[in-house]
């Protein structure tokens, strides 16, 4: 043969392949009846295999294990541990084959078949089979070449060919499968016929785009992984479903669903086989594991998807024995015994504590407990009857040190174990994970007075604004200021509220609360706020800076994300300022009664504070009548004083006459004029 088309040269990987069998009514067996095989070939025997081969006479065999035997081609010396099932060598017209003998089974409860193989060293050609028989046959008077050594056999059910070749889909040639209705030739296929009764037809099959072998290798490739699932269709055939992983990449569908028509002897065996014809590869396999159908889905869900710390939360976890042929009627679930179940496990994160957990079965269906606490850890010891669950209701508490804002993730998993009789044909929905976010609120608090200086004896307010910036609603937040030397609070009151938020009422707003315990804010939404006047006065004989805090907290059982936010302190430093006056007869010559003198009063502001409010005080004195303020300049950003007769009467008291604005390095200038009403010299 000539091997066109193939892409083999590219192909360097070994496949592993899982083949799922079951039948209708009339040939249940109990569950713990299912087999389990797990066989390497990798030593110089293996026990319960009858191998066979092509006798080249020397050390160039097919139907070989290669352990322990020396140098084989290519290049090829495995130790005792290491070897492979060598079917072919690189030589033409070779066949194998490996027949599991040590039992046969009943399809009833379906088969699953996988191992790892490679196809290397050769011209490329012609491929493996994986294939099913009757326990009372032999499969004698199969062919090498294109009918892959499972055509022609007596008593042959099922055969899937990884054909590399392509003629494993062709019909009535020398060497090729008996039946004329194939598509012809299709290199790089997984080729599924039918029973040797009904002339080995062709049932169906699908191109894999990645390869089959690697022709031309001079060293043996990583094994490639192929899966095989058929499982009962209801009318006493199957479906038959295969996926494909290369250079040990999980194993993606590349035939789906195909229906196998046609019913099955009452026990089966099975066997593994390779050919070549013109052309040729070397075609190994080691690590055969076969079981029975299953397919278990675990489902986990979470009471919130955000916690606060010190809260409970709580998870349920459902495991599920599915019907493994969801595509036709009735449901192929088989029922799964305490020996065979998957192991269970679910280990709860470190964030939660006293944590317990009940389970329930559904009718058929037993627990492997009632109840228990922390995790779960069941390496079987339950049952699951066909379709039936097992719920797992966990209840637990959140730390309180639980980290703000952290994502807290759960994984329950249900694995069958490699001595368990069963393989999952849907690996993946075997573990579910559920998370939740630590949720924690954030208020905050700003307190200001709009000064940065306050005077001794002062009137003073202050404007406090509780807010919550956070994603969740607060009820009850408590706003406290304690009393502070140097400042006499008489008030407070809520002036606003905004955002859905809501004051307290009048006699909830005092400060003998704002001062102690606090007070109580009903309703606090996110992005809402209120607003708190506070007046009062400063201290006389105050010193020092003025320094007052406000805090806003959560209630107890709310855990704050931001803490720095909470408190606001507003500190005014005591002014200070050295201010200055002078006074200065403006006039000149003598000055007689009655005659007008006019006065310069100079006032001054050295710093550093301002002196806003100073204030001037010119008492009337005998002699001398004062009866206008004639003039006033100011610099520096100072404000005149008014200079009407108002003015001048508070001028001439002891309280004086106040000037509006005195910054640091201003000066007011009043021109006072005063007629002298006293006689003699």
């Amino acid at each position: 043969m000539t091997k066109t088309g193939s892409g083999a040269a590219a192909r360097a990987r070994c496949l592993a392949m899982m083949a799922v069998v079951a039948v209708g009514a009339g040939l249940a067996l109990p569950a713990s009846a299912q087999f389990k095989i797990s066989d390497s070939f990798q030593g110089t025997t293996q026990a319960g295999w009858s191998i066979n081969g092509t006798n080249n006479a020397g050390t160039n065999d097919s139907g070989i294990l290669t352990a322990g035997r020396g140098t084989l081609p290519v290049n090829v010396n495995d130790t005792a541990g290491n070897g492979w099932l060598r079917l072919t060598t690189n030589l033409g017209n070779q066949g194998g084959s490996a027949f599991y003998t040590a039992g046969a089974f009943s399809p009833s409860n379906g088969v699953v078949v996988e191992f790892d193989y490679v196809a290397w060293g050769g011209t490329g050609a012609d491929g493996l089979s994986f294939f099913l028989y009757d326990a009372g046959a032999t499969m004698a008077g199969t062919l090498d070449g294109a009918s892959l050594r499972y055509c022609w056999g007596a008593g042959g059910y099922l055969g899937v060919g990884l054909d590399a070749f392509g003629n494993f889909s062709s019909d009535g040639a020398t060497g090729r499968c008996p039946n004329d209705d194939g598509p012809g030739n299709r290199p790089d296929s997984v080729v599924v016929r039918g029973p040797r009764s009904a002339d080995n037809p062709y049932v169906g099959g699908a191109t894999i785009a990645a390869g089959i072998d690697a022709p031309g290798a001079t060293a043996r490739p990583t094994p490639n992984r192929v899966r095989y699932f058929l499982v009962p269709n209801g009318s006493g055939g199957y479906r038959v479903s295969v996926a494909h992983g290369v250079n040990g990449a999980s194993p993606t569908t590349v035939l789906n669903n195909l229906n196998f028509p046609y019913p099955a002897p009452a026990l089966l065996r099975f066997g593994i086989a390779a050919t070549t014809g013109g052309s040729n590869n070397i075609h190994e396999v080691r690590n055969v594991v076969a079981s029975a159908p299953a397919d278990i889905r675990v489902t986990k869900t979470v009471s919130a998807s955000s916690v606060y710390p010190g809260q409970a939360v709580g998870y349920t976890v459902v495991v599920r024995n599915r019907d493994i042929n969801p595509s036709d009627a009735g449901n192929q679930a088989p029922p799964i015994s305490a020996a065979n179940a998957p192991d269970l496990s679910d280990t709860l994160p470190a964030q939660l504590t006293g944590a317990s957990w009940t389970c329930t079965a559904s009718a058929g269906s037993t627990c492997p407990a009632a109840s228990g606490t922390g995790n779960l850890a069941f390496p079987g010891g339950y049952t699951m009857a066909a379709g039936g669950t097992l719920t797992f209701s966990f209840s637990a508490t959140l730390a309180a040190t639980a980290t703000c804002g952290a994502t807290v993730t759960n994984t329950a998993t249900a694995l069958f174990s490699a001595t368990d009789g069963y393989a999952d044909i849907e690996p993946e929905d075997n573990r579910a994970s559920a998370s939740f976010t630590v949720d924690c609120d954030d208020v905050a608090v700003s307190k200001t007075n709009g000064q940065a200086e306050y005077r001794r004896g002062q009137a003073m307010s202050y404007t406090v604004v509780a807010s919550n910036p956070g994603a969740n609603p607060v009820a009850n937040a408590v706003f406290t200021d304690p009393a502070v030397a140097n400042f006499t609070a008489v008030s407070v009151t809520c002036g606003s509220a905004t955002g859905g938020a809501s004051c307290p009422t009048a006699a909830n707003t005092t400060v003998a609360l704002m001062q102690g315990s606090g007070i109580v804010i009903p309703s606090l939404p996110a992005t809402g706020s209120v607003t708190f006047t506070i007046t009062g006065t400063t201290a006389a004989a105050a010193t020092g800076d003025l320094a007052n805090t406000a805090t806003l907290a959560l209630p107890a059982n709310r855990t704050e994300s931001n803490p720095a936010n909470n408190t606001s302190t507003d500190t005014d430093t005591l002014a200070t300022a050295e201010v200055s006056m002078s006074k200065t007869l403006a006039a000149a010559g003598a000055i007689v009664p009655g005659s007008v003198v006019n006065f310069s009063l100079l006032v001054a502001n050295h710093g550093p504070s301002v002196a806003d409010g100073t204030t001037i005080s010119d008492p009337a004195v005998a002699g001398l009548d004062c009866t206008a303020i004639a003039s006033c300049a100011a610099t520096g950003g100072a404000l005149c004083p008014a200079t009407d007769a108002t003015a001048l009467a508070a001028l001439k008291t002891p309280a004086g006459l106040a000037i509006p604005a005195l910054p640091s390095g201003g000066t007011v200038t009043l021109g006072l004029a005063c007629t002298v009403t006293a006689t003699g010299f």
